[in-house]
C-alpha cells in the first residue's frame, strides 16, 4: 500500500526528467515485487500526475490521443521536451 500511495504522489520538482521517470519506475518494480501489478494506463497516469504546469501541451497531446500512450513513447517524449 505504502508503494501504491508513493507511485501517485510522485512529483517532477526540480528532478531531471530522467530521474523522475527512474525514480516511477522504481516505485513500479517495487510494487511488482510485492506482487501488486500496476497497469500500463496506470503507470502512465502516474507519470503524467506529476509533471509540472510547463508541460501542459504535452499533457493536452497524450490525454487527448485516441491512440493510448504507451510507458515508452510518454518517457520519449517527456526527454526530448526537456531537452
Amino acid at each position: 500500500m505504502y508503494y501504491l500511495q508513493d507511485l501517485h504522489s510522485q512529483k517532477k520538482g526540480d528532478l531531471l526528467m530522467k530521474d523522475f521517470l527512474m525514480q516511477i519506475k522504481m516505485f513500479y518494480d517495487h510494487l511488482a515485487s510485492c506482487g501488486e501489478v500496476i497497469s500500463k494506463p496506470e503507470y502512465v497516469t502516474a507519470i503524467l500526475n506529476g509533471i509540472p504546469s510547463e508541460y501542459e501541451l504535452i499533457l493536452t497531446i497524450i490525454s487527448a490521443s485516441t491512440v493510448p500512450y504507451s510507458v515508452q513513447n510518454v518517457s520519449t517524449v517527456l526527454l526530448n521536451a526537456e531537452a
